[in-house]
């Protein structure tokens, strides 16, 4: 029986014809010499063993026919409409590309005419900038600046030799001058040329490009379009091929998955090698937005699962409404992957207070009353009520302490945090205790008099919840923690944090505890960039060591090139450190898409401000993007109902989600920055990013020095993740002055 091989390719099937291509291939594996297929060569091919087979009267398959130990091993490229297929078949070539030892299909041109012209990737239109008075005129687009580094260390000749680029494309990438044009070539290049393209544009060395991608040169010596050596290497490729031989049911799954979720198959490079690596210990993975750590995580609980079906792996984030959407898109990954409750046999997928609330459920009565005295003192051994934000709780408390502290210090955000990161972190019961405890990560320096003066805060508020039988959802955490640590059968083999920058210290208490240290037990994912709730406390606190056992993804899949970098800029001159307490760069990360540049648009007041929302909306939705794919991002509650109530006067559908949630389709989603993350768009406004909105100034105001300046980095952090939120096109708008923090 025939072979066959799924290739990644960038053509798009509607369901009809997705279903008959499947069909044809379902055939082709039984019997390729059957009539109905119409297995046929070329003519003119740039490679002989071109072949396009018939899917219906109007569309046929392009293929490339190896053979394999006496067998037949079809290649699948993609199926299109007859003409273009013929043209795709006849100037396609499989080759082994020898430079970055793979597999590949370059586009060589039609013999009998001019090598093809790169086609441009989809850029959305930019509109005219609406009609508005000459006060109300705003402002141009960002002047985002681009070096080509290509030009500084290549010529042609040592990008084909060396690198494995083809000489058009080596050509055109020397040749380009902004992003859109090096975007274009990328485009029209196999995938692994076009990364490589990427990286040495970027100013990466050869050497750290090959590593990045995972690719193993084969020198020179083989021929690159042997069917011996192109058969081996699609059957061990774990990038952009697929093999599935003539097993009918991977043929199916390949399919489905390559021509809907292309990412649910094809990984790159970077990204497999962190799904597949055994880790020793606890494992960081970085990036920035839109890089995929999310995407690894999926794939690696999925792996972890098949190496072990018995094993009990726990897909975590900070939220009940991300880790909801977590386990949506695990099943849009694999349905058949059995998603369970915690401690059972396959993937439990919860936020982390979640997981704490179960752990207290299952717990013996005596263990509760143990780990819960253990952590807020004797006399505590019931939790009947739980807290959510706890602001009047700690004015209260500082009422009845009376402390003698100045003011910053006794602002219910520091207090909160205190409590959160040295308190319940260190498991203090006693004052004494609290005057010893580490501080580490916590700006403001406290000497002995203050710790005592703060610890009768901490214990009248304590005590003003024992009354109450009452318990923040930080303080379940630790207890949660202490009933684990306490002894007994742990709930989970494998740990896989999503957005771990937002963790709070209880929730890191918690994580080392639900898994047993040990080879593959913790695998984290973090952007301290992103860090819009967490505190700055370092992992090691907590027994979490990830020395050595640290890398970064760098290439952005969300995100065009202009956008990124608009997005990087607005973190420039601050300092970020990450979970290890190490300073975070802003270099090195890179888009493959190119789109238009992000508009900074200033009007006189919000009435105008509201105007020009309108207007660019309707203009993109005139451009035929859909209602759905466009986002208002606001900072207030109030600029959401500003723009909701705009779009309603001019019949355009919106309303206002929350909780991770979108509008839903045929209308333009309204949010909170803070509720944007996670999500992403294709056309994306920030609204309300005037001085007098960002940063609010209530996140900061009274505070110490130096949490004012964590205060201040974390509405930074904000922006960034809204930026980071468009896919094609960002807009910011700002009545009157524009905040501090954008790029202008």
């Amino acid at each position: 029986m025939p072979f066959v091989s799924m290739a990644s390719a960038k053509n798009k099937l509607d369901g009809s014809v997705q279903k008959l291509a499947m069909s044809f291939l379902q055939k082709l594996q039984v019997d390729d010499t059957a009539p109905g297929l119409h297995i046929e060569p070329m003519k003119q091919p740039r490679d002989p063993r071109a072949r396009t087979g018939r899917v219906n009267d109007m569309y046929r398959a392009v293929l490339f026919k190896l053979e394999s130990d006496g067998e037949p091993h079809y290649v699948y490229v993609g199926t299109w409409p007859h003409d273009e297929a013929i043209d795709i078949a006849r100037s396609r070539v499989l080759k082994f590309n020898l430079a970055l030892g793979a597999p590949e299909v370059e586009d060589r041109g039609l013999i009998d005419e001019a090598p093809v012209e790169p086609q441009p990737t989809y850029v959305p239109p930019t509109p005219p900038q609406p009609e508005v008075s000459e006060e109300r005129q705003p402002s141009g687009g960002v002047v985002l600046e681009w070096t080509n580094h290509l030009r500084e260390n290549w010529t042609q000749e040592r990008l084909e030799s060396e690198a494995g680029i083809s000489a058009d494309g080596a050509r055109r990438a020397l040749a380009a001058t902004t992003q859109a044009e090096l975007s274009e070539v990328i485009d029209a290049l196999p995938e692994m040329q076009g990364l490589a393209i990427l990286g040495l544009a970027n100013g990466d060395e050869l050497a750290d490009v090959l590593d990045e991608l995972g690719a193993q040169p084969a020198g020179s010596v083989q021929d690159p379009q042997d069917d011996a050596l192109l058969d081996k290497a699609i059957r061990e490729s774990k990038g952009q091929f697929v093999f599935v031989g003539d097993n009918p049911d991977e043929l199916r799954e390949a399919f489905e998955s390559l021509d809907f979720d292309k990412w649910r198959v094809f990984l790159h490079p970077e990204q497999r090698k962190y799904v597949e690596t055994a880790t020793s210990g606890p494992y960081r993975l970085t990036g920035g937005a839109g890089t995929g750590k999310t995407v690894v995580l999926l794939h690696r609980a999925r792996s972890l699962y098949r190496a072990n079906p018995n094993a009990r792996i726990l897909l975590t984030t900070y939220t009940r409404a991300l880790a909801k959407s977590l386990s949506l898109q695990l099943t849009r990954l694999d349905s058949s992957l059995p998603q369970v409750e915690m401690g059972k046999p396959g993937i439990t997928i919860a936020g982390m207070d979640q997981i704490a609330a179960q752990v207290l459920r299952d717990a013996p009565a005596s263990a509760l009353e143990a780990a819960t005295a253990s952590v807020l003192g004797p006399g505590r051994n019931t939790l009947s009520v739980k807290l959510g934000r706890v602001d009047e709780d700690f004015e209260e408390a500082v009422d009845m302490a009376s402390p003698e502290l100045p003011e910053p210090l006794l602002q219910p955000r520091f207090l909160d945090q205190e409590y959160q990161s040295v308190v319940l972190a260190n498991g203090v019961v006693e004052e004494k205790d609290y005057v010893r405890a580490s501080r580490s990560g916590r700006g403001t320096a406290l000497n002995r008099g203050a710790r005592q003066e703060l610890w009768k805060v901490f214990a009248q508020f304590r005590l003003s919840h024992r009354m109450k039988d009452a318990a923040t959802f930080p303080e379940i955490a630790a207890i949660a923690a202490a009933v684990l640590r306490a002894g007994g059968s742990l709930p989970f083999d494998h740990v896989l944090v999503d957005e771990a920058q937002d963790f709070s210290a209880p929730h890191w208490l918690l994580l080392r505890a639900l898994v047993a240290e040990g080879a593959d037990d913790l695998f984290i994912a973090e952007d301290s960039h992103q860090r819009i709730y967490g505190q700055k406390v370092p992992m090691s606190r907590f027994g979490i060591n990830i020395r050595g056992r640290s890398r970064r993804l760098r290439l952005n899949y969300r995100t065009t090139a202009e956008n990124l970098a608009y997005a990087m800029s607005l973190l420039s001159g601050a300092e970020y450190s990450d979970l290890d307490d190490e300073k975070v760069a802003e270099s090195g990360y890179r888009s493959v898409r190119s789109g238009p540049t992000p508009s900074v648009l200033t009007v006189s007041d919000s009435a105008a401000e509201v105007d020009v929302v309108v207007s660019r909306i309707r203009e993109w939705m005139s451009a035929g993007v859909a209602p759905e794919a466009i986002a208002v991002l606001v900072r207030s509650e109030k600029n959401a109902t500003r723009a909701v109530d705009g779009l309603t006067r001019v019949g355009i559908p919106s309303s206002v989600a929350t909780g991770g949630s979108v509008a839903g389709k045929g209308k333009v989603t309204v949010m909170t920055m803070h509720s944007s993350k996670g999500l992403e768009f294709q056309c994306v406004v920030v609204m309300g990013a005037g001085a007098g909105d960002l940063p609010a100034k209530w996140t900061f105001e009274g505070l110490p020095e130096a949490e004012q300046s964590d205060a201040l980095l974390r509405e930074r952090s904000l922006l960034y993740v809204a930026a980071t939120r468009a896919r094609d096109e960002l807009v910011i708008t700002a009545s009157g002055e524009p905040s501090e923090l954008v790029r202008r």
